[in-house]
């Protein structure tokens, strides 16, 4: 008999786990979404890593986009976790020199949104 898992833990660096199912349905989310940060020959800077938290901070999904002439497709894995584990998000899918990250929105952020709307 062939039993299939739903509730398989995850780990991340938040130190929380995802559920299988929930890390399925953000891949799927991300295949749909388009690039909203590209990195270029420069590579990882603190002011990328500064503007990557500011974008999961504005939205939980991101995908971000490699230059192609600038990594090799062996260093694109240790690319992505360096991003992932700088800016305490989880990386989501890695697909060709392209990635997405994805880190749940603090509840003060929300509460501050929250309130300045009312």
């Amino acid at each position: 008999m062939l039993r299939v898992w739903k509730q398989e833990a995850i780990s991340n660096c938040e130190g929380t786990t995802f559920e299988k199912n929930s890390l399925r349905r953000l891949k799927a989310k991300s295949r749909v979404i388009e690039p909203t940060i590209w990195i270029g020959k420069e590579g990882i800077s603190p002011q990328l890593i500064q503007h990557v938290q500011k974008q999961l901070d504005a939205r939980e999904l991101i995908k971000l986009k490699l230059q192609r002439s600038a990594v090799a497709n062996s260093e694109m894995n240790n690319i992505a976790a360096k991003i992932s584990d700088a800016t305490a998000s989880i990386l989501v899918d890695v697909m060709g020199h392209t990635f997405t990250l994805y880190k749940k929105k603090s509840e003060s952020a929300e509460t501050i949104k929250q309130g300045s709307a009312q």
